[in-house]
């Protein structure tokens, strides 16, 4: 017996999905079929590829972890030579993951220029935290996710973007709107409108801020930007936000940015993809226009 195309799809669907079942669905093909194929992989290959645990999900083991690099590969490069030749128009659906303020900001401009010049192609932006990234990107359920920089994860490859610059920002009713000449020292006892502690942008933020005026007062709180937005329009408080998310409001005179005497907060911004897998031709031309457009 030799490998087939189908058991190695078998194998990367259970490997995404974690379960025979939901590979077989999202294949198209009978739930026995599916078994069978990846049955008869692990007889060739003479190693088992899934651990079973009764009532959880299909664990890969050590053995297929090693495999599944090269299992994508391949079906990659198959996918691109069904594509035709390499000067064919790209098509298909693009999924890309982003963390929040990317997601929210940046990226949808980028994805529709893409689109304009790639009319074939639909894209479909998926926004979650970083380490919910990281670990989808570990499952190749994504391909590209854009996220703030982050130390290096085994199995993914970050390659620098772009920076974000992330200002201070209050309602232009607010008492400090108007103030010049402001430091650190004079935002001591404000009310804050803020992401959610665990978030990155926060806690860096928190630590900018602590040895100065101790802990941050926060009044308001959100998983959202936008919702962080919204608050300090409303007058709740001090906001800290990327300059993206706030550039409209700042022109046409919503909010108004703070100048603080030695705050800076910059944000590099990177790509995150799994490490030694080929690349499809259309995720590898996004990747290049991202790059090129930074």
């Amino acid at each position: 017996m030799k490998v087939s195309i189908r058991q190695l799809q078998v194998f990367d669907a259970v490997a995404a999905t974690g379960s025979v079942t939901a590979a077989a669905n999202r294949l198209n093909m009978s739930q026995s079929a599916a078994s069978s194929a990846l049955t008869d992989l692990q007889i060739i290959l003479g190693r088992q590829l899934f651990a079973h645990a009764k009532g959880r999900p299909l664990q890969i083991t050590d053995e297929g972890k090693r495999l599944r690099s090269t299992i994508r590969s391949v079906l990659c490069t198959i996918e691109d030579i069904e594509g035709d030749r390499d000067d064919a128009p790209l098509n298909g659906q693009l999924v890309l993951g982003a963390t929040p303020m990317v997601a929210e900001t940046i990226l949808p401009q980028l994805c529709v220029g893409f689109m304009r010049n790639h009319p074939e192609v639909q894209i479909r932006v998926e926004s979650q935290s970083t380490m919910d990234l990281f670990e989808r990107l570990s499952r190749f359920e994504l391909e590209t996710a854009v996220i703030e920089n982050f130390p290096d994860v085994p199995g993914v490859e970050l390659t620098p973007w772009r920076t974000d610059e992330m200002v201070l920002i209050v309602a232009p009713d607010h008492r400090l709107a108007r103030r010049q000449g402001l430091a650190i020292g004079d935002l001591a006892g404000e009310r804050w409108c803020l992401r959610e502690a665990a978030s990155s942008e926060c806690a860096r933020l928190r630590y900018l801020m602590h040895e100065q005026i101790g802990q941050l007062r926060v009044a308001f709180e959100s998983t959202s930007n936008w919702g962080i937005r919204d608050a300090v329009v409303a007058g709740g408080g001090i906001g800290c936000l990327s300059h993206e998310v706030v550039r409209t409001d700042l022109e046409q005179g919503r909010l108004v940015q703070l100048a603080v005497s030695g705050f800076s907060y910059t944000r590099a911004l990177s790509l995150a993809r799994p490490r030694n897998i080929s690349r499809g031709r259309l995720v590898a031309a996004f990747d290049r226009y991202l790059i090129e457009n930074a």
